[in-house]
């Protein structure tokens, strides 16, 4: 259900808005903010009162562990991603996003000196020869490497048929 509406929302944001000039970012994370104030604040009182799930408020060190990560989790990468798109294309903006698996356990490898298995260092090199593959393609606009491929063996085919 979330991968079917993260794509209705980029989607829905790619054809109402073509170029960044035409999109106030502040103002569009601001509603972003509103509806979900306004659309999901009630939500949390009717689960609490069913019994469902019971909400305390937050400890002061947990609020700021919450406004924190509210900021550079989800406003700062939420904008960064944002402008990416608008930088290069809603395609490679998203698919950017799965980088950060691959990206995440070299920082682990690197740092905590974390030992993986070599599966997981298959599993991330589709993922990263993925990404590049893309970029390269959405770089130069409509090249179609494996179609020029077909095309030209087609056409060795045609000349020696004479």
């Amino acid at each position: 259900c979330g991968a079917v509406l993260y794509a209705c929302y980029m989607v829905f944001l790619r054809r109402r808005i073509k170029d960044q000039d035409q999109l106030d970012i502040p103002m569009f994370f601001g509603f972003v903010g509103l509806f979900n104030s306004v659309l999901l604040w009630p939500g949390f009182f009717i689960l609490h009162m069913a019994g469902w799930e019971v909400f305390t408020l937050p400890t002061a060190q947990q609020m700021l562990y919450i406004c924190a990560n509210g900021l550079v989790g989800t406003v700062l990468s939420e904008l960064l991603w944002l402008w990416g798109c608008f930088l290069t294309s809603s395609l490679v903006a998203t698919l950017s996003l799965s980088l950060t698996i691959p990206l995440s356990m070299a920082t682990d490898v690197l740092l905590r000196g974390v030992k993986y298995s070599w599966l997981f260092y298959a599993g991330s090199v589709p993922i990263v020869a993925a990404f590049f593959a893309v970029t390269v393609l959405t770089h130069y606009n409509n090249w179609d490497p494996v179609g020029q491929i077909c095309c030209c063996r087609r056409r060795e085919e045609h000349q020696y048929r004479y």
